[in-house]
């Protein structure tokens, strides 16, 4: 295995890890503070460590306020819309299940290509997705198969979570066009930009005009911990980290590290949160497993 190879595994390795263990630390810090107000403050957060590296990038690459505006509408599906069902669904259900069901957002990119860009994929390919798909209605299912008194509010959490899959999907077709004339920092750093201005009125309707009180907000809250982890970790350092490894491998290869998020989600759920790993969970991931196995399956992509 080559050297460039081998850092960008361990990027990308990195990066799941991180995504896969912010599903605990969102479920764990919502017991703390509501989800729009979260959003709020590690928008607020982000885009302050953002903006002095926008402005430089943007003098950099001649950017104006008449070619970053186009970027607006892709960049509110991005982060407001797409984090917005994210929170909404690690509110109502598990940790486990939000982070598999997460996890399935590069299946719902394929099928997008499919539906949108006329891209064309393989039988195993296809085989491969409607076993994924047939996993996430099982996962999605899960809390009727187990039933109890919460199987309601866990099955609109699933759902929270697999509309996030969606519009992610959304987000990533309709950016292509625009990651050919941006870089993807700056689009990046602009949809945080918006989803602070989409969320704010949302989370002053969660909290009013208390939410500009940090200390109430956050310091008393106990949920400081949580927020660092999802602006430091979360939106700065997995997002380079992620950036540098798709620039030494093919993107193909790169978002198969997605599926490893629940590896790393899954003890600290368990140990940390006290979640129950049930048949109907194990049942639905290995059909999730077994459907990504096939979709991403290539026999020479590691020969090089």
């Amino acid at each position: 295995m080559s050297k460039k190879r081998l850092t960008a595994y361990l990027l990308l390795t990195l990066t799941a890890a991180i995504w896969g263990v912010a599903g605990p630390v969102i479920k764990a810090t919502l017991s703390f503070i509501p989800p729009f107000t979260f959003l709020f403050w590690r928008f607020l957060l982000a885009s302050i460590i953002f903006l002095p590296f926008f402005i430089w990038l943007a003098r950099k690459e001649k950017e104006t306020l008449k070619t970053l505006l186009p970027i607006v509408p892709i960049g509110f599906l991005g982060i407001p819309l797409c984090l917005a069902f994210v929170f909404l669904g690690f509110e109502r259900t598990t940790a486990l299940d939000g982070t598999v069901l997460a996890a399935l957002a590069p299946i719902f990119i394929v099928l997008a290509g499919v539906f949108f860009l006329k891209e064309k994929v393989t039988k195993l390919e296809a085989l491969g997705l409607t076993v994924a798909i047939a996993g996430s209605v099982v996962m999605v299912s899960q809390p009727l198969l187990e039933g109890g008194g919460f199987a309601r509010n866990n099955l609109l959490g699933n759902i929270f979570i697999i509309l996030s899959d969606i519009v992610w999907a959304g987000y990533v077709v309709a950016s292509k066009k625009e990651f050919k004339k941006h870089s993807p920092f700056i689009i990046t750093s602009v949809s945080f930009f918006t989803g602070l201005v989409v969320i704010f009125p949302f989370a002053l309707l969660e909290k009013g005009p208390q939410i500009f009180n940090f200390q109430f907000s956050i310091l008393n809250s106990g949920a400081l911990w949580g927020l660092l982890y999802m602006t430091i970790l979360s939106s700065v350092i997995a997002y380079f980290a992620f950036e540098l490894g798709l620039k030494l491998i093919e993107a193909s290869e790169a978002t198969l590290f997605a599926y490893l998020q629940p590896i790393f989600a899954a003890p600290i759920a368990v140990f940390w949160l006290g979640e129950k790993i049930t048949p109907p969970f194990l049942m639905g991931a290995a059909i999730i497993a077994l459907g990504v196995f096939l979709t991403g399956y290539r026999p020479s992509s590691f020969n090089n």
